[in-house]
């Protein structure tokens, strides 16, 4: 009688897979060269069924789990920069005292408050396409535009986007696309778009929401490729 040494299965899941599927096929396809029961064969058969299935189901874990991640940071950000935009304006306005500022947590500034004067210039923007279904825009003060400085008081920029094969002259066929903080500001698309002409109408918003003239209307192709 042979005696043969013990097989170590491998240790990598990877390889471990592999192995025992070359295994359980091997014996179910030939019971008659291993002399194992029929009912031990069908275990070892659901088993591998099992493992597979369990292995799809990790990696559909572990990549909702992913996407969940990222999903929470990115609200997060948006959230974290509406809230900030609402302090900076709740902080400004003359009309809201300390107490109700104290109330909600909103640091008082305990120097007399400037007064906040209505945006007089407008922004002048540019726009790149900078990958597929993509778009970078670059704004400055069209006072200042080889700054990127904000005029004084301002909170940011209001960005009004239009998408289509014209490009309308009234600010009222415009939608509100975002708040813009900071410059360059990345601007996304959905599959729809692609080839569409984007037009954007910029206009300063200062920390008590009153906003100044509008830019020019920039127009850009959006990226198909």
């Amino acid at each position: 009688m042979v005696v043969r040494s013990g097989t170590k299965a491998p240790a990598g899941e990877t390889e471990f897979l592999a192995w025992a599927t070359q295994f359980v096929n091997q014996v179910a396809g030939h019971p008659d060269l291993y002399h194992l029961e029929a009912d031990r064969i069908q275990k070892l058969q659901t088993e591998l069924s099992e493992f597979n299935g369990s292995i799809s189901d990790a990696i559909s874990a572990r990549d909702a789990a992913l996407a969940a991640t990222r999903h929470k940071k990115t609200v997060r950000t948006r959230f974290d920069n509406d809230i900030r935009v609402a302090v900076r304006m709740i902080q400004a306005n003359d009309q809201v005292s300390d107490e109700s500022c104290e109330a909600a947590g909103v640091h008082v500034h305990k120097s007399t408050r400037t007064p906040v004067a209505v945006p007089s210039t407008s922004p002048v923007g540019f726009v790149m396409a900078t990958d597929r279904l993509e778009h970078t825009l670059s704004y400055a003060n069209s006072a200042t535009p080889t700054r990127r400085a904000r005029p004084a008081g301002v909170t940011g920029c209001e960005v009004y986007l239009f998408v289509g094969n014209d490009t309308p002259q009234s600010p009222s066929r415009y939608t509100f696309k975002m708040l813009s903080t900071r410059t360059p500001q990345r601007i996304t698309f959905a599959d729809e778009d692609a080839g569409k002409t984007a037009n954007y109408l910029l206009r300063w918003v200062n920390t008590k929401g009153e906003v100044g003239p509008w830019s020019q209307i920039i127009s850009a192709t959006i990226p198909a490729v």
